[in-house]
């Protein structure tokens, strides 16, 4: 049995991802790919870190989302220490909303 290797295994993650080029197509292939459970074990983690970059306290977010404070935490640990792949996602969405103000 071959060797797990991390790197390559979240290569193979990004490039799949990467070749979809659709909202449709991207909807087919999660659905396809992770559970509902999974689906939202994801959605939630983006709820969370997206309300603890705009400032929220950690009771706050758990008012809002039924989690436990821990798993809060544990994604606000990841903003603090991560690589900042939440950021980026918060700066692109507020990018995109800049984009379409501007459109109009």
């Amino acid at each position: 049995m071959d060797k797990i290797n991390l790197n390559k295994d979240t290569q193979l993650v990004i490039n799949s991802f990467f070749k979809i080029k659709t909202k449709k197509n991207l909807t087919i292939f999660i659905e396809d790919l992770f559970s509902p459970e999974k689906t939202l074990d994801f959605a939630q983690r983006l709820k969370i870190a997206k309300l603890i970059l705009e400032g929220k306290t950690y009771e706050e977010i758990a008012a809002e989302i039924p989690v436990s404070t821990s798993t809060i935490s544990k994604i606000g640990q990841v903003i603090k220490f991560g690589k900042g792949g939440f950021a980026l996602l918060q700066n692109s969405t507020k990018a995109q909303k800049s984009k379409e103000v501007t459109k109009t």
